[in-house]
């Protein structure tokens, strides 16, 4: 009996310190979801259309949710990844001329990063190409 209280003393701080590291770790917190490491960017936008491209650290269903109204983006497009599965880019079409878009970036559905915002540029208005670069 004397040698079991220091095996369990010392199985109770092992799983002490295990929850302090999960709680103190967002990384470990998000169940290895990958994260923005670049981006996103409104890399390219006409009077119809954006392409939107982001950064990621790994690969994961990606998604860019849309709509003309920051609390209800109700479009929905999937995103391409590029080889390596950690840059990606969405194609968001049928946009109004002079328009105030918000987009958010979703991996399996659920938010990633903040909500971004760009304008669709005027009627027969030739395209704005960002100058941002997102490593291929």
């Amino acid at each position: 009996m004397k040698h079991l209280l220091p095996w369990c003393f010392a199985l109770f701080a092992c799983l002490f310190s295990a929850a302090q590291t999960t709680s103190n770790n967002p990384a470990q917190a998000r169940s290895g979801k990958p994260h923005i490491t670049n981006g996103p960017v409104a890399e390219y936008v006409s009077d119809s259309a954006c392409t939107v491209g982001w950064s990621t650290t790994g690969p994961g269903k990606m998604s860019v949710r849309y709509g003309t109204d920051r609390d209800k983006m109700s479009q929905t497009i999937d995103a391409v990844d590029s080889e390596n599965a950690s840059n990606h880019h969405a194609q968001l079409t049928g946009l109004k001329p002079s328009t105030q878009y918000f987009f958010q970036v979703m991996v399996d559905g659920v938010p990633l990063g903040n909500a971004g915002t760009f304008q669709t540029v005027g009627s027969g208005e030739p395209p704005i190409k960002s100058k941002a670069v997102i490593p291929q």
